[in-house]
């Protein structure tokens, strides 16, 4: 028992200057509370940082910076290296490659005149008949096409399998 209040006094220490600063009755402020708690976490080895309220973002950027450890961040050793093939030095190439020619290139599709409304490669079919053959229903979005009645029906004015099966008076009932 003894061991775990000593462990835990920097805790119930900070624990009772917050406590302290909240009550109106005490002269403990919140400057001081925050001063005990910061101390308190320094001693535990946390890092805790306390910012003038006025400084820009990155002034407390920079006061944190300064609080990292040399070395803390590992450098890594960089694990691919970029190879240049191509060096461009501004002469054209010396390939000796023959001249482009139209030899060996695919001939055009054969072109048919087209309908006006005919797929354009693209069969269109009714995909909802596909849906029902797997799943024997068609797919629907949004609520779909309700009733006036089931429209107006409220989920108040129905009972539900508790409510039938117990009293009136565990509802508030007489």
């Amino acid at each position: 028992m003894m061991s775990n209040l000593s462990s835990r006094a920097g805790e119930l220490k900070t624990e009772g200057a917050l406590q302290a600063a909240q009550d109106p009755n005490s002269d403990v402020s919140s400057q001081d509370a925050q001063q005990v708690m910061a101390n308190e976490s320094k001693k535990a080895g946390i890092a805790a940082f306390q910012f003038d309220p006025d400084a820009t973002p990155e002034e407390k950027a920079a006061q944190a910076r300064s609080r990292v450890p040399a070395g803390f961040h590992h450098d890594r050793k960089p694990k691919a290296t970029g190879v240049a093939t191509d060096i461009d030095d501004g002469t054209p190439d010396q390939y000796d490659l023959p001249p482009p020619t139209t030899d060996g290139a695919v001939p055009p599709s054969p072109t048919t005149p087209r309908k006006p409304g005919a797929p354009n490669g693209h069969i269109h079919h009714d995909e909802s008949a596909q849906f029902v053959e797997k799943t024997g229903w068609a797919p629907r979005f949004g609520q779909g096409s309700i009733t006036e009645a089931e429209a107006e029906e409220n989920l108040l004015d129905h009972q539900t399998w508790v409510e039938s099966k117990l009293d009136e008076k565990f509802f508030g009932g007489q």
